[in-house]
Formats: structure tokens, C-alpha cells, sequence
């Protein structure tokens, strides 16, 4: 059809002029009707191989969008990530995580949302986004809770509080603090309330909080000392506040949640090997 002749057509697919000649044949004998006049050493196409020729090519330019779209989809091009995170969590190990993922997808659209407890289950059962990475698991029949790591609660002091220069202390140093913590319902409450339990101590609250970075803002601004999570200790603060060690911190797990009833694409699963070898490579706090 292109060359006008089976010694060009032999050239162009790279095979012997007899042999394409043989091929045209078999093809002609199985199709039923002719595919070519031969016509003074050309060969002219019949109206049927007209027909039959824009046919093939509708086909392989299907094949070649439907190439593209594979090469779209393994890059994460037109898609959207959809991921929420506990506030600790998100203002600390989750901007790594995804900054690495989209390394790996550099078309990836990415839609963040920093989720508290109550937003959580909404979040994934309604299918509004496709991850979450939560310090605590989610209770849903539909929605599947896999522990990757932990963190532990440090305790935030002002710069020029009594124990600032300690590395180390127990909750029995806190005795007499103004203390600002959390709800007793609340994951780091109740991590909080076992850490006091375990030491024989009764906490004596002054103000109760919902986000770890409230809690660190207090301090620096001299309202007392607060329990929070190592990833919030993480994240940059004033020079006005330390991080101290507990001898016996209270553990807070680390959760990736995700909906067992939506598809999970690649990226989500590129995603779920990020979050645990990030997990796995957080320091350990030092030994006493």
C-alpha cells in the first residue's frame, strides 16, 4: 500500500521479495478476494485492501493510545493522591514520605489533609481519600488498620525551666508542674494517663489541648511543660523550648489505613513501601 511494489514492500519489512510474494498469496487465499492489480510491475490496491488498510490502522493507533495511556498511568500522570494524616504525623514524617513519592511520579498530583480522630473513618469509608496515616487504628468493618512503627511521648519544657538541662526524666518530675495535656479519651491521653498510672502519679492538669503543636506553642510562651509525641518533637520549634526523654516513655503506634473496597493503584502500594522503610529508618532515642 505504501511502496507501490513487493521489491519495496520486501525492503521495508526487511524480508526476501519471494517471500512477501508467498505471504500475499496465503493472505489473498484466506481473505477470500484480492488484495492488489498487478499492473505493470505495480501493484495497484483494490477497493477491498483500501478498506481493509484504514481498518489496520485504526487498530494500531489503538494500540499506540492505549500504549500511551499505560506509560500515563505508570508515571501517576493524570492522577490525583488522595492521603490525610494525624497533625503530628503530617507536619513531620509524612511531608518525606511524599516527597519521595513523588520522586518516583513526578506527573502525581497530590491532595493532603491533616485529619483529627472524628475525620478519620468519614475520610476513608466515604472514599474521600485513598490513605491515611493515623497514631491510632480505625474501627471500620471496611477499612483495614496496619501498624508500621511507633513514636514515644517526650516531655516539651520552656528553655529555662528547672529540668531543661536533664536529658533524661521520670513523670515523678513533673510533680507541681503547670501541665498541659490531653483529653483522657483521646490517643495521647490515654497514652498519657497510663505513663502517670505506671509511676504511681496523679496528673494534675492546668490546660487541656487537641493538637501537640498547640501544647509545644504554650510552652514556648511559658505556660508550663507538656507530654507529646516524638514526630511533633520533630518538626522545627522556637529556641525557647526542649525536648526531654521520659525513662519510661508511653509508645504511640503508627498506622496506615486504607479502604478494603476501593482499588488500590500502584501508587497507593509505592506509597505503603514508603511509609514503612520511612518508619523503620527514624532514629531510635538514645539510651540511658
Amino acid at each position: 500500500m505504501i511502496t507501490k511494489t513487493v521489491s519495496g514492500a520486501a525492503r521495508m519489512l526487511g524480508t526476501s521479495q519471494p517471500g512477501l510474494s508467498r505471504m500475499l498469496g496465503h493472505m489473498e487465499d484466506r481473505l477470500q478476494f484480492r488484495l492488489f492489480d498487478r499492473t505493470r510491475g505495480r501493484l495497484v490496491p483494490t477497493q477491498e485492501a483500501g478498506v481493509l488498510f484504514e481498518e489496520i490502522e485504526r487498530i494500531y493507533k489503538g494500540f499506540d493510545d492505549l500504549a500511551h495511556v499505560i506509560r500515563r498511568l505508570a508515571k501517576g500522570e493524570d492522577k490525583t493522591f488522595r492521603v490525610g494524616a494525624s497533625p503530628s504525623l503530617g507536619h513531620s514524617i509524612l511531608p518525606q514520605m511524599l516527597a519521595r513519592l513523588s520522586a518516583n511520579y513526578p506527573g502525581l498530583t497530590i491532595q493532603f489533609d491533616i485529619l483529627s480522630v472524628e475525620q478519620a473513618i468519614d475520610y476513608l469509608a466515604l472514599q474521600r481519600g485513598e490513605y491515611a496515616l493515623t497514631v491510632f487504628p480505625i474501627d471500620h468493618p471496611n477499612i483495614l488498620s496496619s501498624r508500621i512503627g511507633v513514636g514515644r511521648m517526650v516531655c516539651a519544657v520552656p528553655s529555662h525551666h528547672p529540668l531543661a538541662d536533664r536529658d533524661r526524666i521520670g513523670v515523678a518530675d513533673l510533680a507541681g508542674a503547670q501541665l498541659q495535656s490531653f483529653r483522657p479519651d483521646t490517643p495521647h491521653g490515654r497514652i498519657i494517663a497510663d505513663m502517670f498510672a505506671r509511676a504511681g502519679q496523679e496528673a494534675d492538669v492546668s490546660t487541656y489541648i487537641r493538637f501537640a503543636e498547640t501544647a509545644v506553642a504554650f510552652v514556648a510562651n511559658g505556660m508550663g511543660v507538656a507530654l507529646v509525641d516524638s514526630f511533633t518533637a520533630m518538626q522545627p520549634h522556637a529556641d525557647t523550648v526542649r525536648f526531654l526523654e521520659f525513662e519510661d516513655p508511653g509508645v504511640l503506634p503508627v498506622y496506615i489505613n486504607r479502604n478494603l473496597e476501593s482499588p488500590r493503584a500502584i501508587i497507593g502500594e509505592t506509597f505503603e513501601e514508603i511509609a514503612r522503610s520511612a518508619m523503620l529508618a527514624l532514629p531510635r532515642p538514645p539510651k540511658p
